[in-house]
């Protein structure tokens, strides 16, 4: 398992309120658009392959990416917030 960023533009407000709920499953909020969570590879293709089908490519964004066991020590966090937890 390791510490991924989920981030999302999506136009629509149905649609996106659809994916954060859907994302909350899955880990913490960071930011209004940005998500955190502990994946492994399948839970990632899992969000990729559940959320792809209520995007519209001309307009909207789902973006992961996976931070190495080096980066995640090194994450800094300025203002409000805290470090997720692994969930276990």
């Amino acid at each position: 398992m390791r510490l991924w960023m989920i981030a999302y533009d999506i136009a629509d407000d149905a649609t996106r309120t659809r994916v954060e709920k859907y994302l909350l499953r899955w880990g913490n909020r960071v930011q209004y658009s940005v998500f955190e969570a502990y994946l492994t590879p399948q839970q990632a293709r899992t969000i990729v392959r559940d959320l792809e089908p209520l995007l519209d490519s001309a307009t909207d964004s789902l973006r992961l990416y996976p931070l190495c066991r080096w980066c995640e020590p090194q994450l800094r966090i300025h203002g409000q917030g805290r470090r997720s937890e692994t969930v276990a």
